[in-house]
């Protein structure tokens, strides 16, 4: 494998670019062969530890497919790093906005502009990485990874752009504070393109202003939406981890098996 890193132009952060390590598998340079690709938000978590922002680890991807790489499909990353300021990264990944219920500093206002965001990865980043790699630029070959508010961004995107999406990993996805938005929203998205989903959630989890209950509950509405649309139960992988906390620790165990599953019919 080989990382590349740029930095775009994007005028939604107050850096005014957002990072980009790009991964290409082994023997990408002489292949000459297309490859699909995984779009994945907090990509400063991605490859190893030396780049994290925050929390307790990375997924250590680059030393899992040092190891492990006969065991996973042949793909391309694009690992967008999440901006350096917790409340920026939210509004980033929200696609909603949030009234706070003024209970605590944490449950504040939040003008999500995900929306926006989807577009400058489906207007200029798409374009790009599809321009300067060998990708598979079909939305049958394309998926998009998160977790947390950042899964709740990926399932955002994969129902909102048909024509970019049809493969979706959402890890411990923060949804629940968005409910009555999300409902609404999942009535009017789109479903019958959808190729794989892969998602999951611990019996532990809790946020800022989400109990266990809550992130439980997400997770079903999540899956209960898909099936209700017509998605197919054999293109769903949903587990729920006994004890599984809201954490890098935890979905660094779950990240390769995602991967797996989301892109296993490639």
């Amino acid at each position: 494998m080989k990382i590349f890193e740029f930095d775009r132009l994007c005028g939604l952060v107050s850096s005014e670019t957002i990072t980009v390590r790009v991964m290409v598998p082994d023997g990408y340079e002489s292949s000459g062969k297309m490859y699909p690709v995984l779009y994945i938000n907090d990509g400063q978590d991605v490859f190893e530890d030396k780049d994290i922002l925050w929390g307790e680890c990375s997924m250590d991807f680059k030393r899992y497919y040092g190891n492990y790489r006969r065991f996973l499909p042949e793909f391309i990353i694009v690992a967008l790093v999440c901006p350096r300021e917790r409340q920026e990264r939210t509004r980033l990944y929200s696609p909603f906005s949030h009234k706070g219920k003024g209970n605590s500093p944490e449950d504040s206002d939040i003008a999500g502009i995900g929306k926006m965001y989807l577009d400058w990865i489906a207007d200029d980043l798409k374009p790009w990485v599809d321009g300067a790699f060998r990708t598979r630029t079909e939305a049958d070959f394309t998926g998009i990874m998160g977790y947390s508010t950042g899964g709740l961004f990926a399932i955002y995107a994969a129902l909102a752009r048909p024509d970019l999406f049809s493969r979706l990993a959402a890890l411990s996805s923060a949804v629940y504070i968005w409910k009555e938005e999300l409902e609404a929203f999942l009535q009017r998205g789109s479903y019958g393109h959808l190729k794989r989903i892969y998602m999951d959630v611990g019996t532990n989890e809790f946020g800022r202003i989400t109990t266990k209950e809550e992130f439980l509950e997400g997770a079903e509405l999540m899956h209960r939406a898909y099936l209700e649309h017509g998605v197919q139960p054999e293109r769903i992988l949903y587990n729920v981890y006994p004890g599984a906390v809201h954490s890098q620790t935890d979905w660094k165990m779950r990240f390769p098996d995602a991967i797996r599953w989301i892109f296993g019919d490639v």
